[in-house]
């Protein structure tokens, strides 16, 4: 059965979903409450939409691939509120890894309560716990794929509590990337140490700035010899939802330590005053054009990001409107260009 044959009259008992619990995570207690699994769950509740599409795993169940209001009047929870449980969406696939908070898991289990799994887990801009400020463990998306009852998020859980913790041999950036986090969560104009951005500009500004932080980490795509700060990473391009609904397209790695250590150097470098940061960045030439290339900048942002940077794009931006668009302002542009190579 789905959704198109008809609403489920109404399930006599319903489990509350606890604080920030994650769609999927909920219907998983759901179903083993009532002792079949998730797909039969669904099909006899008729929440599923008429397609042959295959159903999402549990962790990516939202309102495309359930109905939210077969749903609700199954359960007698309101759509707004299974809608506010429901995952973002995240194309092409989740990233190799995901995150939890090894403290969050534990509190459970400390208070005898059954283990699930959280909405704010599910991005990859998620790295850091938002109640514990510690960085997230990661989790292989592929285990939990195998998950197919919710006793099975147990076993997880103790797998998140055997991970060692993140050790950082530089200065611990959790508050940083915790407020990076948050920032990316509003919907408003949100106010930085260099400036105001709307949620638009914020997420383009972190998607440039991670490109640059990335690349400087490249020994092959910098101007300074390899150090010990050089890492190589796996990267994919993502185009998700942010927390505050806001599309977002970004290359990140694919593993969760990896987006931590580039994520926290974005959030100290838009968070920390460039004569203060630790490390304190040299970005390279390619960095400076890539970065005075982008248009529309907020005002004083990229000031903040690099100055040379900046006085690269009022420069550029002064012969432009002196020669306009003409051969002697692609000289000139070449000349510029490379005084700062």
């Amino acid at each position: 059965m789905n959704a198109a044959a008809g609403k489920h009259a109404g399930l006599p008992f319903v489990l509350p979903p606890a604080p920030e619990e994650l769609l999927g995570s909920w219907l998983l207690r759901m179903a083993q409450l009532y002792g079949v699994g998730l797909a039969p769950l669904l099909s006899r509740l008729a929440v599923r939409p008429s397609t042959t599409k295959p159903m999402p795993h549990w962790f990516a169940l939202r309102s495309d691939s359930v109905s939210l209001d077969a749903l609700s009047a199954a359960t007698r929870l309101a759509p707004s509120g299974l809608a506010a449980m429901a995952p973002i969406a995240c194309a092409p696939r989740w990233p190799q890894e995901l995150g939890a908070c090894a403290r969050c898991l534990a509190r459970a289990a400390d208070a005898d309560q059954p283990v699930t799994w959280s909405r704010n887990w599910m991005s990859p801009l998620a790295i850091v716990c938002g109640t514990h400020g510690d960085w997230l463990t990661p989790v292989a998306t592929g285990t939990l794929i195998r998950v197919r009852h919710a006793s099975d998020l147990a076993g997880v859980a103790d797998s998140v509590a055997a991970t060692p913790a993140l050790l950082d041999d530089e200065h611990p950036r959790t508050l940083d990337a915790l407020w990076l986090q948050e920032l990316c969560a509003e919907q408003g104009i949100v106010q930085m140490p260099c400036g105001k951005a709307g949620p638009h500009d914020l997420i383009r500004i972190v998607a440039v700035v991670a490109r640059e932080v990335i690349s400087a980490s490249n020994p092959h795509d910098c101007d300074a010899k390899p150090t010990a700060g050089h890492r190589k990473f796996v990267l994919k391009d993502y185009a998700f939802e942010t927390a505050g609904g806001q599309r977002a397209h970004m290359t990140l790695p694919t593993q969760l330590r990896d987006r931590q250590w580039v994520l926290g150097r974005v959030a100290h470098v838009l968070r920390t005053a460039a004569d203060v940061r630790r490390p304190n960045y040299s970005w390279s030439s390619a960095s400076v054009q890539r970065l005075a290339s982008m248009q529309a900048w907020p005002d004083g942002v990229l000031d903040w990001v690099y100055a040379k940077a900046a006085e690269l794009a009022r420069r550029d931006e002064a012969l432009r409107r002196e020669l306009s668009i003409s051969p002697r302002y692609f000289k000139a542009h070449s000349a510029l260009i490379a005084s700062i190579q």
